[in-house]
């Protein structure tokens, strides 16, 4: 069932097309715009969850396709050649000597092919697939955080991986997302994961953000702050004109893999 077929009732339809139109709602909006009570919208959105409508998250909801990523297999082969080409423009851009956050994901693992000729290089990760692929190298440092693996990525998450990136400053963070919203606000899919980008964030010199095109059409719930703390943006076309607006407003480089020069 999708959002625009009727449930049967007014109220659930009314919900369905909140959450769709915002991507993610909370409790006490819903309740003030449907007029009901709280503990109504609870099960509501307990109801219309278990119909698979809607994803359930602590204190709202959002749409079903806006908190399950597709899968990491599905990913691996999905604009593979895309991906390399933003990967490689970013190894490019990374000099020697440096030391470098890289965060979860299939287009950060092409990343770390792509610096496999570099030298003297500090990594950070809490991928252990991105550790897999550099950690050979005997030009470079590898490092990985304790805490938990998630089994369908090899992602390490949790209190003890925050604080161990919270213990360094690095002069890159390479890091993709989930979506980018036309503001610029930066999501991605798992509060979990989303919470060590964050510190890595926080703890960089410079943001180096990877993103295809189907990153500006996306749909996620967890907001892990803005394009404008990056320090360029690598993609494969030209970002819709709002967002294009908002990168040269605040000064974000846009390399376009493939093309010669850094657009405006």
């Amino acid at each position: 069932m999708s959002f625009t077929e009727q449930t049967g009732n007014p109220r659930h339809d009314r919900l369905l097309a909140l959450v769709a139109e915002r991507g993610y709602m909370n409790i006490d909006e819903l309740a003030h715009l449907l007029e009901v009570s709280t503990q109504t919208v609870r099960r509501d959105i307990r109801k219309l969850s278990e119909q698979g409508l809607i994803t359930r998250h602590h204190g709202g909801a959002g749409r079903a396709s806006s908190v399950v990523n597709t899968a990491f297999e599905q990913r691996e082969v999905s604009l593979t050649d895309e991906k390399k080409a933003i990967a490689e423009a970013i190894a490019d851009y990374i000099p020697d000597g440096s030391t470098i956050f890289i965060t979860i994901g299939t287009t950060v693992e092409h990343v770390a092919r792509a610096l496999l000729n570099h030298n003297e290089l500090r990594i950070i990760t809490n991928s252990l697939r991105v550790a897999h692929i550099l950690y050979k190298n005997p030009r470079f440092e590898v490092m990985v955080p304790g805490g938990t693996l998630r089994p369908h990525n090899s992602g390490i998450i949790g209190p003890a991986a925050n604080a161990f990136v919270q213990g360094f400053r690095a002069d890159y963070l390479v890091t993709s997302v989930g979506a980018i919203e036309s503001d610029g606000t930066l999501l991605e899919f798992d509060v979990n994961e989303a919470s060590v980008a964050k510190s890595m964030m926080h703890h960089s010199r410079h943001i180096l953000l990877a993103a295809d095109h189907t990153k500006y059409h996306a749909s996620a719930a967890v907001d892990i702050g803005n394009i404008t703390q990056a320090a360029a943006l690598f993609t494969d076309e030209m970002p819709p004109a709002a967002l294009k607006a908002r990168l040269k407003e605040s000064q974000v480089e846009i390399i376009l893999s493939g093309e010669d020069g850094v657009q405006p």
